[in-house]
């Protein structure tokens, strides 16, 4: 009987650990880390998803990677992030400015009013600058993005700074959930112009490759990430 019993515990702990095997691989197939090598810039991008120390996270994880020299220059992405509460006051993208964008093709209708309620332009670019500074970066060796509403845009404007800067490989530096999509879209973006990218998912404490399957918001995320990526490749947004 307990040969039988310890037959069974064994068998169990394996059922276990490859279950949790398959779901870490699923994992790392959206928290993309490549192996690091010197680069022209480091690029980290704007969102909170309504927590501070979230895009902090980012924003620290994107510093040490310039402070140990894998890059000369940062690069700072996006227009807003989702306002947080308790901090400074948001300055909100007004309507009729999210009219336009929405008329232009930018973003969709069905977000403007939500938009215009949590779009935070003081937790953007200029947010993620002022950290970087505070971090021992030196101001000539930011460089700042401040009009993209999403990702696309994030890989169109980022790729205008590094043709007027002549820099061909970048870090990106995301949320492990959301590297994959950046990466896909970048890649997209930059593949014409032969610009080379390594990923490196931010150290968010959140979200975690190993562990997201235990949380039912991370599991909900990750199929949020699945359905966005099918329904982006399918408008051609990403390679």
């Amino acid at each position: 009987m307990k040969t039988i019993f310890l037959f069974i515990m064994v068998a169990l702990m394996l059922c276990l650990l490859v279950a949790w095997f398959v779901f870490y691989v699923k994992g790392r197939r959206f928290a993309l880390r490549n192996r690091l090598q010197k680069a022209d810039a480091i690029v980290v991008f704007a969102g909170t998803r309504g927590n501070i120390k979230f895009l902090d996270s980012k924003i620290s994880t994107a510093v040490r990677l310039y402070h140990q020299g894998w890059a000369p220059y940062l690069i700072c992405s996006g227009k807003f992030s989702a306002k947080v509460d308790g901090t400074e006051k948001p300055k909100l993208i007004p309507l009729k400015e999210l009219q336009a964008a929405a008329k232009n093709g930018r973003i969709q209708e069905k977000d403007i009013m939500n938009a215009s309620k949590n779009w935070d332009v003081n937790l953007g670019a200029h947010y993620m600058r002022s950290k970087a500074l505070a971090m021992g970066v030196p101001p000539e060796a930011i460089l700042i993005e401040d009009e993209s509403l999403h990702t696309r845009e994030n890989a169109e404007y980022v790729l205008d700074l590094l043709k007027r800067y002549h820099l061909s490989h970048v870090i990106l530096v995301t949320s492990p959930f959301h590297q994959l999509r950046t990466y896909l879209t970048f890649a997209k973006v930059f593949q014409p112009h032969g610009i080379e990218i390594t990923n490196y998912y931010a150290d968010t404490g959140e979200w975690h490759p190993a562990t997201w399957f235990l949380s039912r918001k991370h599991r909900k995320l990750v199929n949020s990430e699945k359905e966005r990526i099918k329904l982006y490749k399918a408008k051609g947004d990403l390679l």
